[in-house]
């Protein structure tokens, strides 16, 4: 199983990615804390539903491919000959980052980890 957990900032009430098991799982960490935060889900969930947006999007850390039913993340900056991808469903993509509206920005919990396991990606949060 691998995860990637986040740490919620009360101070400037944002999130940080800490303690990923894997590249893949740090690029989502890093996609989620600084590329959606909380103020730009609904754009990049539209990206991933539209085709109509383009194949290509990047964000802070992040840049975003679509490739048929996949979308494809990987290291904006990576320093890796082959970047490092994590490869998800646009199902998959959609869900969490719906998730992460619904139960992390909307709830504001003290940790989140979010894991991938059996090509499912689940969030978990405590308080």
């Amino acid at each position: 199983m691998n995860s990637v957990k986040f740490f919620l900032n009360v101070k400037d009430n944002d999130y940080s990615s800490k303690s990923a098991s894997n590249i893949e799982m740090c690029i989502l960490g890093n996609f989620l804390a600084s590329n959606i935060g909380c103020n730009y889900p609904s754009s990049f969930k539209e990206w991933g539903i539209n085709d109509r947006w383009g194949d290509e999007t990047t964000g802070n850390l992040t840049f975003l491919e679509k490739h048929g039913n996949y979308i494809l993340l990987s290291d904006l900056y990576s320093e890796e000959e082959i970047p490092t991808k994590l490869k998800m469903t646009r199902e998959e993509y959609v869900q969490v980052i719906t998730d992460w509206a619904e139960k992390v920005c909307r709830l504001k919990p003290k940790e989140v980890i979010i894991k991938h396991e059996n090509n499912q990606f689940i969030m978990e949060t405590k308080n």
